[in-house]
């Protein structure tokens, strides 16, 4: 079975990076010790230069894991400002792109029981190959590991990701399922899936499945069941259910993958938003997940007060989340409070060369796969902001948002009339109203 540890605590900084910072045996005389979620500066209230923050910065932390026999080891980081390099007792072993989607990195082999040193050298500059940079973005972006980290041991087999879709056909509910499984091993073996539905009462039901492992290192299998006597997920009542999936391998259990799941029906129309067949008058607004003081370094508690306060204080029932994917524990708030989300991928109204494309395309992938079993999100958000067009990139979004999800519609907000239009809702800041002419231009 996996389990998962946190390891948020007894992480050293530095402020600005020298080189060999990351090395196994460097000098921690330099360090500070912090807790993560971190911001690389914290800066005042307001009166402050953005280029403060855009600093590459190290973090190391030692970790002690003794290698198992048949597991694999994982490191998991939720967010990095907005480069990381990664680095195990000295070797690189992982580089991402982009601060806003999470990345794993396997230490499978790697561990050796001893006292491990795991370096991450963080670059918050603003740089031209990482979107939403390479011109001028209206928002913050900062710095720092600022979402959490932890270590995670499987078995050589596991279940590495899972999309539930919640389905109603004419033979009524129905949760179609693609179930990802990465494969160590290289071996073809019968095995066993194992789908236990839990509804809101505590109520289960189980559906299982034989399947032959093909030896691949990945492999997708697809398998759906019904589900019988369901609560909607809706605003006033968002009831949630909890999905598991079990994989045995001669009847013995070796890994879980647990989610959670709504039943609803969404769908922009000419005429409006449908949720469950009844139109909805949407009232929305925008939300950033900076705060002051220490920029994004925020925890759980925060971005879920966040959702509470849009909801219950602010009155609204959408949120968008301008213009980057944003917290899961902001996103799981949505799901429990029955607040609608329009989850964008990063930029602002620049659009760089194509590897600043090719990094774009891949961080809508990463923000998909991540979130695509929300029920709060309705649409995802495929144009960046306020952009020129593009035919071919948006083709190429739009192509992709369809291929890994074809339950939701695509948007992508533009600001000037006459945009090509690929998506599959027209979204459009409307900025005519000057305070006494008509509020709306015509549509």
């Amino acid at each position: 079975m996996r389990t998962r540890l946190p390891i948020n605590d007894g992480w050293l900084f530095a402020e600005q990076y020298t080189q060999g910072m990351e090395q196994a045996h460097a000098d921690e005389s330099a360090f500070a010790v912090v807790r993560i979620p971190h911001t690389n500066r914290e800066l005042p209230l307001n009166n402050f230069d953005e280029r403060e923050s855009q600093l590459v910065s190290c973090y190391r932390r030692h970790i002690r894991i003794s290698a198992q026999t048949g597991k694999r080891v994982f490191l998991h980081f939720e967010g990095v400002m907005a480069a990381a390099k990664v680095f195990y007792n000295g070797e690189q072993i992982a580089e991402h792109l982009g601060g806003y989607t999470p990345f794993t990195c396997e230490l499978t082999g790697l561990v050796t029981g001893g006292d491990d040193v795991v370096a991450v050298v963080a670059d918050a500059t603003e740089r031209d190959d990482i979107p939403p940079f390479g011109y001028v973005i209206d928002y913050l972006t900062y710095g720092g590991i600022y979402r959490e980290v932890w270590l995670e041991e499987t078995a050589e087999v596991y279940l590495q990701n899972v999309h539930a879709k919640p389905i109603n056909t004419d033979a009524g509910w129905q949760v179609e399922t693609d179930v990802f499984l990465d494969n160590l091993t290289g071996v073809s073996v019968a095995g066993e899936l194992r789908f236990l539905l839990s509804n809101p009462q505590g109520e289960v039901k189980q559906h299982t499945q034989n399947i032959t492992l093909s030896g691949e290192g990945k492999q997708k299998i697809s398998a759906s069941f019904a589900a019988e006597d369901v609560k909607l997920w809706d605003l006033d009542e968002p009831n949630l259910y909890d999905l598991s999936i079990k994989l045995l391998q001669d009847g013995k259990e070796v890994d879980e993958y647990t989610c959670r799941i709504g039943f609803r029906e969404a769908r922009f129309t000419p005429e409006g938003l449908f949720l469950n067949g009844k139109r909805v008058k949407l009232r929305g607004l925008n939300r950033h997940q900076s705060y002051p003081y220490v920029g994004y370094a925020m925890p759980k508690r925060a971005q879920e007060n966040d959702a509470e306060l849009l909801k219950r204080e602010l009155g609204v029932n959408l949120v968008r989340t301008s213009h980057y994917p944003q917290s899961i524990h902001f996103l799981n708030c949505c799901d429990e409070l029955g607040l609608l989300v329009f989850e964008e991928f990063p930029g602002w109204q620049h659009i760089g060369d194509d590897t600043w494309k090719k990094n774009a395309v891949r961080m809508l992938e990463e923000m998909i796969t991540r979130d695509w079993n929300h029920p709060s999100i309705v649409l995802w958000g495929v144009r960046i902001n306020e952009s020129q067009d593009d035919d071919a990139f948006y083709r190429e979004t739009n192509a992709l948002a369809h291929a890994l999800d074809s339950t939701r519609q695509t948007g992508g907000v533009r600001n000037f009339e006459g945009s090509h239009f690929f998506e599959d809702v027209y979204t459009y800041n409307d900025f005519v109203h000057s305070g006494e002419n008509r509020a709306l231009k015509p549509r």
